[in-house]
């Protein structure tokens, strides 16, 4: 599963605790599929959605609305090695984790987060010695 906007109560973030992200993600791209507009069109059924709307202050694409208790979680792609992800993000909150996804087998996640202002990649690997990777704007 891969989840846009924050984590699931169940979930369990890499590293310290953080608040969801609070503000609009527009035309969020999955692997070739729009996601927002899928979700919009009620074509995709995502899990644990929290209270999401389907509208931002400059609607020329399709936005999605996160309050900070919300996210969007949608089905990973069994057997595949392939993760993309597309999206424009609006905010004013300094801090809030924008994309999390946990890989295959346990073999670790990645977690694209906004702190202090900056965006964060953060991918884990468990499967060895030098285990985290860590790319900041």
């Amino acid at each position: 599963k891969i989840t846009f906007g924050g984590m699931p109560f169940s979930g369990k973030p890499s590293s310290n605790s953080r608040k969801n992200f609070k503000g609009c993600m527009e035309s969020i791209n999955y692997n070739g599929n729009n996601i927002t507009d899928l979700a919009k069109r009620k074509k995709l059924e995502p899990s644990n959605v929290g209270n999401l709307s389907f509208s931002c202050v400059e609607p020329h694409t399709v936005p999605v609305f996160f309050n900070a208790t919300s996210y969007l979680e949608v089905p990973g792609r069994p057997s595949q090695d392939l993760f993309s992800v597309s999206f424009l993000f609006r905010t004013w909150n300094p801090n809030g984790l924008l994309v999390f996804s946990n890989f295959a087998d346990d073999l670790g996640n990645v977690e694209i987060d906004i702190n202090e202002g900056k965006v964060s990649v953060h991918i884990n690997v468990t499967q060895v010695k030098k285990n985290r990777i860590d790319i900041s704007s």
